[in-house]
């Protein structure tokens, strides 16, 4: 690519905005732009990206513990340091993936400023829906189809800056090839469990006697990621029961699970889905009940109606009813394979040279 361009990512909060946005910037960084990622400085957020090579600037959020009237009441101010760093900056592009973390930046653009969104989920974050309804917006990146309207559609510069084109995965994630290895496997069902960056209570409950019911017919291996809260009463949980586990509170180098797994077992977040996609890896999803708008369900759908994922709702959650599901999926590796085969969607693998593709059309149109 000829031309270079001054590009800000704003992100942060929790790990589904925060990945596709590192994928995003080494891509950018590689065809020789300037890449500064924007975020909040929560805990979470410092964690991942210490162990990136990027240039990263926070800005705290001031709509962290807000109920949501306020968050929209503040979504009209902003802050004048936000707004001293996008005049001195004079970005071509600001990329928000999403969030209160990535609003104010986005905001602060005004109509000076290319601003462009990605919405990783099913359906579309209400920061992302008010940017586009007020006008904030030159285009749209749908991680997952259908997140929003036909009337959002209508709202656009021009009908085609509105495209599905995945969410953008990790290389290392990528370079994992599942469908292969499922293939004739036998010996011990390998289960990955994983409830996101903040973890899952009532999976991380269940699934160590689900797990402990059905090692009484089959032999398992487990990689269980609790999060903070629950990492002792599980890790206690597989000892008692006599099963080979290794848990963790939070695994940067999921990839590595992913690669290892049969079976992976968790909450539906945008990115769960779309890595599952990537690398066609059968699933047992359980949505997270209380997601916004019950977006996860919707998420989990996608991979569901390919025939690559199984949903259990929140509710349904027994130890009991979950062994009973595993074990219909295990016990005939041929099923593994098939579900495999279904969940594998190519357009995950180039979702991250699309989209940068897609914004440097957009900048240009802009310009």
């Amino acid at each position: 690519m000829d031309k270079k361009y001054k590009i800000l990512i704003a992100t942060g909060g929790t790990g589904g905005h925060i990945y596709p946005a590192i994928a995003l910037a080494h891509q950018y960084e590689k065809d020789g732009n300037q890449v500064i990622i924007v975020g909040t400085g929560n805990e979470i957020e410092k964690k991942i990206f210490s162990s990136e090579d990027l240039e990263v600037k926070y800005f705290p959020s001031k709509l962290k513990d807000y109920p949501s009237y306020k968050k929209f009441l503040m979504s009209f101010w902003i802050d004048k340091e936000v707004k001293d760093f996008i005049r001195e900056m004079k970005p071509d592009m600001i990329l928000g993936m999403g969030g209160y973390a990535s609003s104010e930046i986005c905001r602060a653009g005004g109509r000076d400023v290319c601003v462009i969104i990605q919405e990783q989920n099913s359906i579309a974050g209400r920061v992302n829906r008010f940017l586009i309804l007020f006008g904030k917006v030159s285009a749209v990146i749908q991680g997952l189809p259908g997140s929003f309207t036909k009337l959002y559609r209508l709202m656009m510069p021009f009908p085609d800056d509105m495209k599905f084109l995945g969410n953008p995965i990790r290389k290392e994630i990528l370079d994992i090839k599942k469908i292969s290895s499922v293939e004739n496997k036998s010996g011990d069902l390998k289960v990955f469990i994983m409830g996101g960056s903040q973890g899952s209570r009532s999976i991380n409950l269940n699934v160590p006697n689900a797990l402990a019911i059905l090692s009484r017919t089959t032999n398992i291996k487990v990689v269980h990621d609790t999060g903070v809260d629950d990492y002792e009463e599980v890790k206690e949980s597989y000892r008692s029961f006599g099963i080979d586990a290794k848990v963790s509170k939070f695994n940067q180098n999921v990839e590595s699970a992913y690669a290892w797994a049969d079976l992976f077992i968790g909450r539906a977040g945008a990115m769960t889905v779309s890595e599952l996609s990537a690398i066609g890896l059968p699933s047992i999803l359980i949505p997270f009940p209380y997601a916004m708008d019950n977006h996860q369900l919707y998420n989990a759908r996608f991979l569901e109606e390919k025939g690559g994922a199984v949903i259990i709702d929140d509710k349904n959650l027994t130890s009991e009813h979950l062994a009973d599901v595993i074990k219909d999926l295990s016990e005939n590796r041929k099923i593994l394979m098939k579900m495999s085969e279904s969940a594998f969607d190519v357009r995950f693998v180039h979702a991250t040279e699309d989209i940068v593709d897609f914004t440097y059309q957009v900048i240009e149109k802009f310009s």
